[in-house]
């Protein structure tokens, strides 16, 4: 996912180039390729079952997605050209190490993270977390991988170095998403009850602070200033903007009916939402914080997740 390390990396590697964003369409078994500028689709990515989530190599070159089956797709940049890895029972999140070579999948029936090597494909470990996997992040200050558990209530925290969970941080009732601070030092997972964040601090495995936001907050990512992360909440069909400074909400913009996740521009002026229940991505202005234009995707019942990517 583009919450965790390589979306923050994406942010400065993609400035050298024009971003487009990959859309997961579930119900079509594909991914959308949409120009944020001219608000046009420009292809349609077929045969990727059930996408959910997808997150973008620290290189720029890979866009990776997880969903169903027991494969990871690699769409390979520019040509778009697919690479399937096996992973294990529903593959459905996933992100990228800090140094590109290795690939973190949660594997939501299996309850395990799977390490993939990006070089062969081949599976280098896999480790036993919590009950469904949801969201994955690497941590960029030590060498460790959050893993987000829906049905546990916990983020696993898993060594990178045994491939072993080495501690189980307790959170809200059933946490959706995670997201990394800038600077790596904080992660902020999603919590659907109470409809809060908790903020962690990866240095102590430990949370901090909790932010009351929205009914059922699902998606959230960090802006790139590092001052401000977004929170989709899919029940009260709003976003949050949250800082990270004070660790409070700080304004909420109404962007229709079941937000589902969020991704932020490289220069950060714009965030973009997609919905579970419509074909439409909300684009907000990151100063006024209001709703500035739709994107139109065609997609048949909603949208999942979403990343910029180069083009």
């Amino acid at each position: 996912m583009l919450a965790g390390w390589a979306g923050a990396v994406l942010l400065s590697a993609c400035a050298a180039h024009t971003p487009v964003l990959y859309v997961a369409d579930r119900q079509a078994d594909s991914v959308v390729v949409v120009d944020p500028e001219t608000r046009k689709v420009l292809a349609r990515i077929p045969d990727i079952p059930r996408p959910a989530d997808l997150t973008v190599s620290p290189d720029g070159g890979t866009v990776y997605v997880g969903g169903e089956g027991r494969m990871v797709t690699a769409i390979r940049l520019p040509g778009r050209n697919l690479d399937r890895l096996e992973a294990g029972a529903v593959p459905q999140a996933v992100d990228v190490s800090p140094d590109g070579r290795a690939l973190f999948v949660a594997n939501a029936k299996d309850k395990t993270l799977s390490v993939i090597s990006v070089k062969t494909g081949a599976l280098l470990a896999r480790a036993r977390v919590g009950a469904l996997p949801i969201a994955v992040a690497a941590i960029p200050r030590r060498p460790a991988v959050y893993v987000v558990n829906y049905f546990s209530g916990t983020v696993s925290v898993v060594s990178t170095a045994s491939y072993l969970v080495v501690a189980t941080i307790p959170v809200g009732m059933f946490p959706v998403d995670i997201a990394l601070s800038t600077d790596g030092r904080f992660a902020y997972v999603t919590n659907q009850r109470p409809g809060a964040v908790s903020v962690i601090d990866v240095a102590r495995d430990t949370v901090v602070a909790t932010v009351a936001v929205g009914l059922n907050p699902v998606g959230i990512a960090s802006a790139p200033d590092g001052g401000t992360v977004y929170v989709a909440n899919s029940g009260a069909d709003t976003v949050s903007v949250v800082s990270t400074a004070t660790d409070r909400e700080e304004a909420v913009v109404p962007v229709g009916p079941s937000p589902w996740r969020v991704s932020v521009a490289p220069d950060g002026r714009r965030v973009y939402v997609t919905h579970r229940e419509t074909d439409r991505i909300a684009v907000i202005d990151s100063e006024s914080r209001q709703v500035v234009a739709w994107l139109e995707t065609g997609a048949a019942e909603g949208l999942m997740g979403i990343v910029v990517a180069p083009r």
